[in-house]
């Protein structure tokens, strides 16, 4: 058995990573959240922000505490709205929170695991990358010479973050999968194989007689024995293969640099339909000095707030009061299109010197409209009742809504002073 030497690949990876960070002028930044006592996620924490400084990418990491929901929520949160940060990394599972509500609370414009529905359904469609380790997988079967079209590809493990989407990105490109979800000593006889990828996260999980003679091992799961990383596959069990992937220094290095590819890419995405996170990221991307500001603006943040009540409401209301809810998205967004269409008027007819004064009094009266709307948005997130995890949304909801709503009742009064 020879053990693969995955240096030269993770070198042209990172050096990709490197040349897209030097051609974007503000670079990147990546924002992870790991939780107290992970101590499989803190350590590809760790080997992420060691690539990370190779390849000249910024990281801004959280710590949080496992057992406050809410907290991680807010941590969350704070790399959600910071415009400079452009793709998150949470490092799962979170003994607070289940991994679907860490995906609803992530907009796919900074999904770097794709992990989020749209992500998923963009990945599905070759617009997005799959998860960091499936594209680990595949770049390492290619560097290895792995013709994947003709290749039989057994999986072994099939949690959410490893084994299920390594196996879909396989099957994407074309491969022969065969995936074992149980003990795979209790599986007799195994499918035929060329390439073994394990992906359960416990040592010594394959025994040796499962390794087929001249096969290619892709050792993906670890855990941590003794205080020490070690892999799913021991070293009788990986004796029995052609090549091996070692841990540690195997593939996790391939998914920490396949993480970094992933967020140079995740700008060109919309957020997605995420409950109340797309109104955070709308706010985020308004602070940004490169957005305009003005009426655009002011559209973004009632389109984003509309989303947000929506969203919540048919996680936690009736179905009458759903439709209400969603009657007033609508209504808000209208009116959100009216008063852009009048503030464009204003600037236009302000920079030409003609109707200035009739223009300026048009787009005065928008604002009162969208005032009032947004008022209604407050009484509602304020009535609302949500889990508590979920509630963090409707506070920070409610005050970018009460803040929205009075900005907007001041705007009438800005355009109506010919300074404003």
């Amino acid at each position: 058995m020879a053990t693969v030497d995955l240096g030269p690949l993770v070198d042209r990876l990172r050096t990709e990573v490197r040349r897209r960070a030097a051609a974007r002028h503000q670079g990147y930044r990546l924002g992870i959240v790991v939780e107290e006592g992970n101590a499989s996620g803190a350590s590809f924490a760790r080997s992420l922000a060691r690539e990370a400084a190779a390849a000249g990418v910024v990281v801004d990491q959280t710590e949080v505490c496992g057992d406050d929901p809410q907290a991680i929520l807010l941590a969350l949160d704070r790399l959600v709205v910071d415009p400079r940060v452009d793709g998150i990394v949470v490092m799962q599972p979170l003994s607070g929170l289940p991994p679907a509500v860490v995906a609803a609370h992530l907009p796919a414009s900074k999904d770097v695991e794709a992990i989020t529905p749209t992500a998923r359904a963009l990945a599905a469609d070759g617009l997005h990358r799959g998860t960091p380790v499936a594209e680990a997988c595949i770049e390492t079967l290619s560097a290895l010479g792995v013709d994947l079209a003709r290749a039989r590809i057994l999986v072994v493990g099939h949690g959410p973050s490893g084994g299920r989407p390594i196996a879909q990105r396989l099957l994407a490109a074309g491969a022969q999968v065969s995936i074992v979800q149980r003990e795979i000593a209790a599986v007799s006889p195994l499918p035929p194989y060329d390439v073994l990828v394990s992906a359960v996260g416990r040592a010594d999980v394959i025994p040796t007689e499962a390794v087929a003679p001249g096969s290619v091992v892709l050792d993906v799961g670890t855990s941590f024995v003794g205080g020490r990383l070690v892999g799913d596959v021991g070293a009788a069990a990986a004796a029995r293969a052609r090549l091996a992937t070692p841990v540690p220094g195997g593939i996790g290095r391939v998914t920490a640099v396949c993480a970094l590819l992933a967020l140079t890419e995740l700008r060109r995405h919309p957020p997605g339909p995420v409950a109340s996170w797309s109104l955070l990221e709308t706010a985020a991307r308004i602070a940004s000095p490169a957005d305009p500001a003005g009426g655009a603006a002011l559209g973004a943040m009632t389109g984003a707030l509309s989303a947000a009540l929506d969203g919540l409401c048919r996680m936690h209301e009736p179905p009458e009061a759903i439709a209400d809810s969603g009657a007033l998205a609508v209504r808000l967004l209208l009116a959100a299109d009216r008063d852009r269409a009048a503030f464009a008027a204003y600037r236009r007819a302000s920079r030409l010197q003609q109707g200035a004064e009739q223009a300026r009094a048009e787009a005065a009266r928008t604002p009162a409209e969208i005032a009032d709307l947004l008022a209604e948005v407050v009484r509602r997130l304020s009535q609302l009742t949500t889990t508590d995890a979920l509630d963090v949304d409707r506070v920070l909801g409610l005050r970018l809504a009460e803040a929205a709503r009075d900005a907007v009742r001041q705007l009438p009064l800005d355009v109506a002073s010919p300074t404003g």
